[in-house]
């Protein structure tokens, strides 16, 4: 009996000291100073702290001795962000989180409307580690560094920063990231001529892969799709020609992924030199210029191929009545390195088109080689090519290196023999680029772009005369540029609404020409030239906007341009108001300098073809070029309507009778002058379900005015048109695109001759006015059509049918007249009329997978 009652003494004890041991806290909210004696005798443990860290510090847990220590530390930790630190066997010391602890960091990204996002990018600065969230929106690392940023971002989607230490909750965060469609301004995202073209702040965009289909064309030229803008001329009928408000196409600006480029054209002049499949965009400037550009006074136009890392294999091939091409990019590295590559060559000298027999006859009506060909055999072999190359890594996502390299050739070999007398018009032209840059990102607010690059020019011309198989005389023209650059560039977010931006470039230019006449007896040097410049340029620029209200550019440049011992401070602003919300208003001011600029050559003069050569800025013949630039201006957007209308001045100073394409009809002699252009641009849209028409007008008037020439009195500049009206159509129905264009201009000026007389064997012109007359009014109708359709065998590849007819009514349009004799002792007068296009219709056929 004894024995059983200590049995059951013992269980009764037992349950109760088991009871004990299982004893459950439940604390809510109450300050961890006080719970602390509670933990130190459950868990046998000791903790040290400062009274002022534990200050305030309130927790919630529920918990016996059989919960694990550890993660109730974790849970004290999450709810007062203070490191609890292990010291000893049994010592926990409690202090503030410094920079070199990690934590334990989880969340889910979602979007506006609760929906889980996948593949949403999570940076880790500090550490450089990448996250990518799964099918539920989530992520986690249990290694982060405190105070360490956190980058999330995606495409379509605002980027947002958020700190670690944010992310330290009991419960893993729900971080809500905003679409950014829904931020944009609804101007910003309107088109402007037509669907893939828009225009912002005076920038006009062109994205060339969503490009609709534009009057005269088939497939989407860049250079070409640029003169249907307002403000923009093309006289000589040429799609390198582009003159903007009044400027030579040498004054404008031309960047292929950061690379100066000095050739723009195929067939001298009549195609672009940059294949549109390989471009993803172009930002052409026609005014509100940034301090971030400079070298030019005109426009610029800033081309720029895909810079994000292919996924997938993908590409395009085709051809037309001209060339063939292909583009293709595929990844190298997963999500880390692709290649872009792209090729494109005409098949002129194996195959004349219809196509290419109308540009020939353009091109080639003004070689003195091609008349009184009766019973003679006349040859023409011509091509050009064009290549280029991009390879794009991403580090990490703070890290972008991009390699670019750039390469186009015309390549021309025209003779005619008469069994007796041979002519041979021997011309190449190359122009290659390469240049390397790398983006970093320092936090949310800076970003660091760096490029350097090399670029290089080069034209080699002869006219060959030979008697008998014997070369009698050569006379030749050469042309060569090398121009090496870096240029480091930062953008600092100063607030959502306000950035800074500022930078240092650097060029180191060389150029040479030379124009040699060449006998089996003497070399004659008609005139050459060499000559190197160093330009040292810092810029910074204010941006301030708000939303849908007001836009604030204001910039200033410095230019150094040793060598010539010429400064320049270049101030430039632009300033945009929206009234309403359909209604705004927008001024610019800048001043720009230009040290490179192209002349007329003028002593091989009877050689047309690629008649201008580049030199630099000296201190005596050629300084540099400066302008001015105002303009003020007002658009209007509501129910489907756009109008439009930008009112500007421009002087240009330190022109010369050679940088101005003027040859001065009345003397040789070098002139120095001035140009001042006033214009105003005028543009309405209205846009309907499947079909829209625009209309633009531009009203240019340049004065020229030279010392000692004309009295020094202003008169027309070469390539003055005063008035250009463009009216564009656009039609889609199912897979079918139309577009038709009419373009109508008044004349250019020229200047035409009183009277000719001889004195002896020397033929002697008397000339009217300097561009007092003005040729024919011009006008022609463009029309083009491409079909996209696919075939059900393979859905994946997608194919385009494209055909288009430049001038569909067969107008005679006079594009030039000119008057002029030969540099001989035995002259010639030359009276050639240059005409444009006749009927020239274009097939095109492309794949795209």
């Amino acid at each position: 009996m004894t024995k059983l009652l200590c049995v059951c003494l013992f269980v009764v004890s037992m349950a109760v000291f088991s009871q004990e041991k299982t004893k459950v806290y439940d604390i809510k909210n109450e300050l961890l100073v006080d719970i602390i004696p509670i933990i130190e005798n459950t868990y046998a443990i000791k903790f040290s702290y400062l009274d002022i860290t534990l200050s305030n510090k309130f927790v919630s847990a529920q918990f016996t001795s059989e919960t694990s220590f550890t993660e109730l530390l974790r849970s004290f930790e999450e709810q007062t962000q203070l490191k609890f630190e292990k010291t000893g066997d049994n010592f926990i010391s409690i202090r503030t989180y410094n920079n070199t602890d990690t934590i334990h960091i989880c969340g889910y990204i979602l979007d506006e409307n609760e929906k889980p996002l996948e593949n949403i990018r999570v940076f880790i600065k500090s550490s450089k580690i990448n996250l990518v969230t799964g099918a539920n929106g989530y992520f986690e690392n249990k290694e982060v560094p405190f105070s360490s940023a956190i980058l999330i971002s995606a495409d379509g989607f605002r980027q947002k920063v958020v700190t670690a230490s944010s992310l330290l909750n009991k419960q893993c965060s729900r971080i809500y990231i905003k679409n950014t469609v829904e931020e944009l301004n609804p101007v910003v995202i309107r088109e402007y001529l037509t669907r893939g073209i828009t225009l912002d702040k005076k920038v006009i965009n062109i994205k060339l892969n969503d490009i609709a289909i534009l009057p005269g064309l088939t497939e989407p030229d860049i250079l070409q799709s640029i003169q249907l803008a307002p403000g923009v001329n093309s006289p000589f009928e040429t799609v390198s020609g582009i003159y903007v408000r009044g400027s030579v196409p040498s004054q404008n600006l031309v960047l292929w992924n950061g690379i100066k480029t000095y050739h723009q054209g195929h067939l001298f002049g009549m195609l672009s030199a940059f294949n549109p499949y390989a471009v993803k965009e172009v930002d052409f400037h026609k005014s509100g210029i940034s301090a971030r550009y400079g070298d030019r006074i005109a426009g610029v136009i800033d081309i720029k191929t895909d810079n994000e890392v292919a996924k997938h294999f993908t590409g395009n091939t085709g051809f037309n009545m001209i060339n063939t091409d292909a583009v293709i990019h595929t990844p190298i590295i997963k999500d880390k390195v692709s290649l872009q590559l792209s090729g494109r060559r005409s098949y002129t000298d194996i195959l004349e088109t219809f196509t290419y027999k109308q540009f020939s006859d353009r091109v080639f009506q003004n070689i003195s080689i091609t008349e009184n060909s009766t019973g003679t055999e006349v040859k023409n072999d011509f091509f050009f090519m064009d290549y280029n190359a991009k390879l794009i890594a991403d580090i990490s996502d703070a890290d972008k290196i991009e390699i670019n390299a750039l390469y186009n050739k015309n390549d021309l070999n025209y003779k005619k023999n008469d069994g007796i007398t041979s002519l041979n018009d021997d011309l190449i032209t190359e122009n290659e680029g390469y240049n390397i840059s790398w983006n970093h990102i320092w936090n949310r607010k800076l970003v660091q772009y760096t490029n350097s690059y090399y670029s290089k020019y080069l034209l080699n011309y002869q006219f060959k005369t030979g008697i008998s198989g014997t070369t009698t005389e050569i006379e030749s023209k050469k042309n060569q540029i090398k121009d090496i650059g870096a240029k480091l560039e930062l953008h600092y977010a100063l607030t959502d609404h306000q950035k800074i931006i500022g930078g240092y470039q650097y060029s180191n230019n060389a150029i040479k020409y030379a124009f040699i006449t060449t006998t089996p007896d003497y070399e004659l040097i008609l005139d050459q030239d060499d000559r190197l410049l160093n330009t040292h340029a810092l810029f910074t620029e204010y941006r301030f906007e708000t939303f849908n209200n007001l836009y604030l550019s204001a910039g200033i440049r410095w230019n150094q341009y040793v060598g010539v011992s010429k400064a320049f401070i270049e101030p430039r602003i632009f300033i945009q108001k929206n009234l309403s919300p359909v209604w705004k208003i927008s001024a610019t001011g800048e001043f720009r300098s230009q040290a490179v600029s192209q002349i007329k050559e003028s002593v091989i003069s009877d050689l047309p073809l690629e008649n201008q050569v580049w030199t630099l800025a000296d201190e005596e013949k050629f300084p540099v070029i400066t302008s001015y630039q105002a303009t003020l201006g007002s658009s209007f957007r509501k129910n489907k309507w756009h109008f439009d209308i930008d009112g500007y001045y421009k002087k240009i100073n330190n022109i010369t009778s050679l940088t101005a394409g003027f040859i001065n009809p009345v003397d040789n002699n070098y002139h120095l002058g001035e140009s001042n252009i006033y214009g105003i641009d005028f543009f309405l849209k209205k846009r309907f379900k499947k079909y829209k028409t625009w209309v633009s007008y531009s009203y240019i008037n340049t004065q020229n005015t030279f010392e000692n020439i004309n009295d020094n009195k202003s008169f027309p500049g070469n390539w003055n048109i005063e008035h250009t009206i463009k009216w564009s159509h656009f039609y889609k129905i199912q897979n079918f695109q139309f577009s038709l264009g009419w373009i109508w201009h008044t004349g250019k000026s020229y200047t035409n001759i009183s009277n000719i007389s001889t004195d002896g064997n020397l033929i002697l012109l008397d000339y009217d006015q300097i561009n007092g007359n003005n040729l024919p009014v011009y006008h022609r109708l463009d029309f083009s059509t491409i079909y996209d359709f696919k075939i059900k065998s393979n859905p994946r590849l997608t194919y385009r049918l494209g055909l288009s007819v430049v001038n569909l009514y067969g107008r005679k349009n006079l594009l030039n007249r000119e008057f002029r004799t030969t540099n001989s002792l035995d002259n010639q007068l030359i009276n050639r009329d240059i005409f444009a296009l006749g009927v020239t219709p274009n097939i095109s056929f492309r794949v795209f997978w």
